[in-house]
């Protein structure tokens, strides 16, 4: 495992609602890639980002590009990348979320679906395959029913009457080519192992942002919904948001972003300060009909408690076809971040790595209660001293003495003084970081760690 060394943190931009901090670089520049967060694997602590395919910079001489790969770690905890195992193909522009791991694997797998893959960039693909951050190891799962790049895809309940239980997986809209644009949407059950179909997008939709979070009560709905928020149409770049019920098993209109905007990253976390529940962000894009491309460096969030939008400080960094996931902040995991990392700047392919600190998203701690006041304690009254009892007269055979407890038998020793936590079966809740006396685990088997400098490349 190859870890890039840990940068100075460096605040950029601060409001009352949060601060933009630049994180170590990727080791491989690349942009149209697929991000997600999940458990670190074993060599890491706590809750990790992860960089999975894009498209790199073959030769910068010609500006040939090809899909890759390649998979890469942020642990928050130690400030590091770490270079993980391959995917089994190489894609760009495909569909990611964090799920329950399929066929009996313990744990959460990171699933990749789809994408555009081959050295010409042009193999629409409907393949499947999840990492799983217990074995570190990639499984191989059934294609999906519908070949698609540019999707979205988040982790939801199950919908009800398909047969399928517990979290799914929920692929929607993108492109199987031809100018073509998709409103199918498609379930998977890793506790089934079985793909299904459900009601079509009302907007059909690519390079969209997906993300699972709270419904938006004023909708009437209730839960956990699905969300798909903005990207490209056939009307030009998109504003519209729409929303799925696993409940109702419909879609219907949330409210707009504020512009439209393609290419952005999105991911689900806390909120900030001042507003209750969870939200939604997206980081960068464009808005952009023409060339020449120009990135956004917008952040905005969409509350469901609202249905509504808040405008946040603006990312350092303009780019485009970018990954965004949430996990702690860099070496500080009493708060959380939303990653930005990887895209392009419209010519320019790029490593860099930035994180948005949400000020008042401290979804771990709650505030400790006061100490209840101490009654005042009464003077004890004053004890008069008690006559001293006379001597009884001793047998002359005393009999065998019997004690009245048990020697060893101690009341604060018995069994169920603790009860164990409930467990938490949501699986859109992060895993937390071990404590910090728990043993350091292994060094990873590949041997021993070399640093890797960032790179950033032009793009083609």
């Amino acid at each position: 495992m190859a870890l890039a060394p840990m940068l100075a943190l460096a605040a950029t931009a601060a409001t009352a609602q949060g601060v933009w901090v630049t994180a170590p670089n990727m080791p491989t520049a690349r942009d149209y890639l697929a991000g997600a967060s999940a458990k670190c694997p074993e060599g890491l602590h706590g809750t990790c980002v992860y960089a999975i395919g894009g498209e790199v910079l073959v030769d910068p001489a010609t500006g040939s590009t090809a899909s890759s790969k390649k998979l890469e770690a942020y642990s928050p905890a130690s400030g590091t990348w770490a270079t993980l195992p391959n995917m089994k193909a190489a894609r760009l522009a495909s569909a990611v979320t964090t799920a329950p791991c399929p066929g009996g694997v313990k744990g959460d797998c990171v699933y990749v679906l789809g994408g555009l893959h081959g050295d010409s960039e042009a193999v629409i693909d409907g393949t499947a395959e999840a990492y799983s951050t217990e074995t570190n190891t990639w499984l191989t799962l059934k294609p999906m029913p519908t070949a698609r790049t540019q999707a979205a895809a988040a982790t939801a309940p199950c919908p009800d009457g398909l047969g399928l239980r517990g979290a799914c997986v929920y692929v929607f809209g993108g492109g199987p080519g031809d100018n073509t644009v998709l409103t199918s949407v498609e379930v998977y059950s890793p506790a089934t192992n079985t793909w299904a179909t459900l009601s079509s997008l009302k907007v059909a939709r690519y390079a969209h942002g997906g993300a699972a979070a709270p419904c938006p009560g004023d909708l009437g709905l209730h839960g956990t919904c699905v969300y798909a928020i903005g990207g490209s149409g056939a009307t030009g770049i998109l504003a519209s948001v729409e929303v799925y019920s696993p409940v109702l098993g419909e879609w219907q209109y949330a409210a707009d972003m504020p512009a439209g905007r393609t290419l952005a990253g999105t991911a689900a976390a806390p909120c900030p300060e001042g507003i209750s529940n969870g939200c939604i962000y997206t980081v960068g894009g464009t808005s952009s009909t023409a060339a020449p491309v120009v990135p956004a460096n917008t952040v905005e969030a969409y509350t469901p408690v609202t249905n509504a939008w808040v405008t946040l400080p603006t990312m350092p960094t303009a780019r485009q076809a970018l990954a965004a996931a949430a996990a702690p902040c860099p070496k500080n995991k009493k708060s959380n971040c939303v990653y930005a990392y990887g895209g392009n700047n419209g010519t320019t392919i790029t490593a860099i790595t930035e994180a948005f600190a949400i000020e008042g998203g401290h979804s771990e701690h709650k505030p400790k209660p006061k100490p209840k006041p101490k009654p005042e304690e009464k003077p004890k009254p004053e004890e008069k001293p008690k006559p001293e009892p006379k001597p009884e007269p001793k047998p002359s055979n005393p009999p065998h003495a019997h004690p009245s407890t048990q020697p060893g038998h101690h009341p604060g020793n018995q069994p169920g003084n603790h009860q164990p936590a409930p467990p938490n079966d949501s699986p859109n809740d992060l895993p937390l970081d071990p404590p910090a006396d728990a043993p350091q685990e292994p060094e990873w088997p590949q041997g021993p760690m070399e640093q890797q400098e960032p790179q950033t490349e032009p793009a083609p």
